[in-house]
């Protein structure tokens, strides 16, 4: 597809049409919903991260005033969960409650059901549990060689996997040889909205409403968990404050909510609290990254290796998603020889979940901070390594990572030396080296932060949607993507009414309910309007298409000169129409139809991808040092990304923005601490910082388009590319204005008012 052959009704910034229900509190969250006679549950958790537990006693609790259940470890031992043990790769059994031992803090042992929160809460203090404090397992390094935190393993590593040769790479040549350490700590997702769940059993099933990115995936799951047709299980998921890979999976506490309401036979609510969040939802990043790299003294890369280590917290969730890192490993760069190894290993922290970018970024940092360290041992400008080692365009499609033998994914489209260009061209590169070379001159620690990306995005082949025609001309599209403040309701009624030539006021986005919208894998990795988008797309085709024919019909004349726009079916050419409505009357009537044609307009798609897409761009950040304390200032970020074709700049913009903001918090702010005794010390946003606006500069949004193949709109993933680029490029400039390679995110003040009294 080229730009020529983009449809006009893209590229809109059309204003989001779900914001008056946000904004005048009109919006229903799942902690909304409350049928008659709903109960709720508090659950007791460890204050250790390893123990033993020698006793429960729930007596007291029992008689507390609105208690009606109290679940204790034994009461679940034949509730199924996710994932399914893997012997293989050291994957325990997974269970609701605690089974004997409490393996993080804030691990549940006991869940109390009560006719109000404040009740369940109160009972939930007057159940008394004996416990024997265990060592605790928390480095990655340590745990390598500590005993296991899981009966009946040998180890702590769950598994062990590597590709590539180790003694091709050992054989390489090169002037350089270089080695280092990237520490990718572990971060909240810390969306606005934390879980919920409500569960009702009724008519031999049951409904769930729940915070969730991917209904369907959640239908599926509980159907075979609780043994039960998919039909008989219905998800519901009304608006969500975010979730950021968060809420794509099922966690203890919505299986403790939907067997307390299937043992109580009434409805009941679980809201996670803050705390609860910040202890148990799933961490991201949690990875450690030895490398090696083999390069020339012109700044070439000729070999990597990557010895990576994830600390996967005390239990697992998914396994598929461990191999994004080493697979993007080498970036956007064409690096002859790679390989590498992953180990998985159990900890006693919180369970390892997906986060904005899962892998990516962790994947990213690295690579760029191979690239600067290359850039400093051959003296060469960073912006010029990087131009060295791209991937070219006639190399696409490109087989990266080291090719399968790598285990790499195979690039669609990419000119990384036009964004580049483009970036040093708004950023006015020369000018801003000229800039720090005077302000060291006068003593300040300024420093320039390069960072290139590219990432995958479009998991999951197919994307469908069904686009239905209501009498008076309305139009509903029913999607199995999820919005958690994307813009869904808007980008897709967008795509719709343009292919149909009316008003985007007369096209309503129903998600979340899978009674009604169509099955799929919801939202995650980007994938919504490559995948979800372009379903809607080709289903309003579908749709056009059949109106086309009974417009011809109508107009006595060829279908392929009727032409809908405004509302109206035009022939083309002429001022001779029929209206829409008119239209939809004749289809819905299904009198006098043409030949072939069937009464109705209703179309379902289920559209099958071309392969993954992979967006790309740079940043870059300016930052300046205080000496005397060292407090980071970012002073300036721009950001040029190129994801394919935009179909709304302004929900493109905002997705940015968010990206940028949650890159540059795990850059200079957030990061999970627990002492030496296994504790949470950053159990709250008074000790777990993320940025706020006060926090970041006004970000310099720029981009290039190079179209994807592999779907109709030529669309681009760009919901994570923010997070992806921003925090290496804010890296690279605080190690520019130190001098000093080893220092790793955060960069916090004491950080770098240490590694400064160090020199």
């Amino acid at each position: 597809m080229t730009a020529s052959q983009i449809p006009s009704f893209i590229g809109a910034p059309v204003q989001r049409r779900e914001d008056p229900a946000l904004i005048t509190g009109k919006a229903t969250y799942v902690d909304d919903v409350s049928p008659s006679g709903t109960l709720h549950v508090a659950i007791v958790r460890s204050p250790f991260a390893h123990a033993a537990i020698t006793e429960i006693d729930t007596s007291e609790a029992q008689g507390m005033p609105g208690v009606r259940l109290i679940l204790r470890p034994e009461d679940v031992t034949d509730v199924r969960m996710p994932p399914t043990p893997n012997p293989a790769r050291n994957v325990p059994r997974r269970y609701p409650l605690v089974q004997g031992r409490a393996l993080m803090p804030g691990d549940p042992v006991v869940a109390v059901v009560a006719d109000t929160p404040a009740q369940a809460r109160d009972a939930a203090e007057m159940v008394f549990v004996d416990y024997e404090p265990l060592d605790p397992v928390g480095d990655v390094l340590q745990a390598l060689a500590a005993a296991p935190i899981h009966e009946g393993q040998e180890s702590n590593v769950a598994y062990d996997r590597s590709k590539g040769d180790r003694d091709a790479f050992d054989a390489v040549e090169g002037d350089i040889r270089l080695s280092g350490v990237v520490e990718h700590p572990r971060v909240v997702p810390a969306p606005m909205e934390g879980r919920a769940v409500v569960a009702e059993w009724k008519e031999g099933g049951v409904l769930v409403h729940l915070t969730s990115q991917a209904p369907h995936l959640m239908q599926q799951q509980l159907a075979a968990d609780f043994g039960l047709p998919e039909a008989a299980v219905r998800v519901i998921t009304p608006f969500v404050g975010g979730g950021f890979g968060a809420k794509f999976d099922l966690a203890e506490e919505e299986y403790l909510t939907i067997v307390a309401a299937h043992r109580t036979g009434r409805p009941v609510k679980w809201t996670e609290t803050r705390r609860e969040h910040m202890a148990t939802i799933g961490h991201g990043r949690a990875q450690r990254h030895e490398w090696e790299a083999v390069a020339d003294r012109d700044g070439r890369i000729k070999a990597l290796w990557l010895d990576i280590l994830i600390d996967l917290g005390c239990r697992h969730r998914y396994l598929s998603f461990m191999e994004i890192t080493p697979r993007m490993g080498t970036g956007n760069y064409d690096i002859p020889v790679y390989g590498w190894r992953m180990r998985g290993v159990w900890t006693n922290r919180a369970p390892r979940g997906i986060y904005r970018g899962a892998g990516r970024p962790e994947a990213t940092l690295t690579i760029e901070s191979v690239v600067d360290a290359v850039a400093r041992a051959t003296g060469l400008d960073p912006a010029e390594v990087r131009r060295r080692n791209f991937i070219q365009p006639d190399q696409f499609p490109y087989h990266s990572s080291g090719g399968k033998a790598g285990g790499g994914y195979v690039y669609d489209t990419g000119e990384y030396e036009k964004t580049l260009d483009k970036l040093l061209e708004v950023a006015d590169y020369q000018g801003l080296v000229a800039e720090k070379e005077r302000a060291r001159a006068e003593g300040r620690l300024m420093g320039i932060g390069l960072a290139a990306y590219v990432e995958v995005c479009g998991f999951e082949d197919w994307g469908t949607a069904r686009v239905q025609v209501h009498t008076d001309g309305s139009v509903t599209v029913f999607v199995e993507t999820l919005d958690q403040g994307q813009g869904h309701r808007t980008a897709f009624a967008q795509l719709v009414a343009g292919v149909l030539g009316i008003a985007i006021e007369r096209v309503r986005v129903e998600q979340g309910d899978t009674a009604s919208a169509p099955s799929g894998w919801g939202t995650s990795g980007s994938r919504s309007v490559a995948q979800g988008g372009s379903a809607s797309h080709a289903a309003a085709e579908k749709v056009a298409e059949k109106a086309r024919r009974i417009a011809g019909h109508m107009l006595e004349a060829s279908p392929d000169d009727v032409v809908l726009a405004d509302g109206k079916a035009t022939v083309a050419g002429t001022d001779v129409s029929v209206t829409w409505e008119d239209i939809v009357s004749r289809a819905l009537s299904g009198r006098d139809l043409p030949e072939d044609v069937e009464p109705g307009l209703t179309e379902e798609v289920q559209l099958r991808s071309g392969g993954m897409n992979f967006p790309y761009g740079m940043h870059l950040a300016v930052v300046e040092i205080d000496p005397d304390t060292g407090s980071v200032r970012l002073d300036r970020m721009w950001a040029v990304d190129d994801a394919g074709v935009i179909v709304n700049p302004m929900l493109a913009e905002g997705q940015r923005h968010g990206g940028l903001a949650q890159g540059i918090g795990q850059a200079m702010f957030e990061q999970v601490v627990y002492d030496d005794d296994g504790n949470l010390v950053s159990a709250s946003l008074m000790d777990y910082l993320v940025p706020t606006a006060t926090s970041l500069p006004s970000f310099r949004l720029a981009g290039t388009v190079t179209p994807t193949p592999t779907n109709p709109l030529g669309a681009k993933g760009i919901g994570e590319a923010g997070a992806i680029g921003s925090t290496p490029a804010v890296l690279n400039a605080v190690r520019d204005a130190l001098g000093d390679a080893d220092i790793q995110i955060p960069v916090t003040p004491e950080k770098i008012w240490r590694a400064l009294r160090r020199q």
